[in-house]
């Protein structure tokens, strides 16, 4: 008699056979319940990452800068001044404020420069 004859091959041929096909389906399971491959998850989640990563990065900035701008107010007599000057606009009285606008150049400026005389005082 031969291996492909006995019964008792055949029966674990067919209980390897059905332990294959259930583990197909478990490892299939994920995929149709969460409606998409995990990989697109996986990106998604990195992308979220850096993203939250990048906030942090600026929120630590930002309590870096505030945390100097506390101790300037503390530690230095000009800081409560240079902040109303610079965020309030306040000035000393009789202080003259004057504010430069952006705007064209003056005539003079823009005329081309005379040509340079040539070497040697030749004309």
């Amino acid at each position: 008699m031969s291996v492909l004859g006995d019964p008792t091959w055949r029966r674990w041929a067919v209980r390897l056979g059905v332990a294959g096909l259930l583990a197909l389906a478990a490892a299939a399971w994920p995929y149709r319940l969460f409606g998409g491959p995990a990989s697109a998850q996986v990106e998604r989640l990195g992308e979220d990452l850096v993203r939250t990563r990048g906030a942090a990065r600026d929120r630590r900035a930002q309590i870096i800068e505030l945390r100097r701008e506390i101790d300037a107010l503390k530690n230095q007599p000009g800081a409560i001044e240079d902040i109303a000057r610079r965020e309030l606009g306040m000035v000393m009285p009789g202080e003259l404020v004057i504010r430069f606008e952006p705007g064209e150049p003056p005539p003079e400026a823009t005329a081309p420069a005379a040509p340079a005389a040539a070497p040697g005082g030749a004309p």
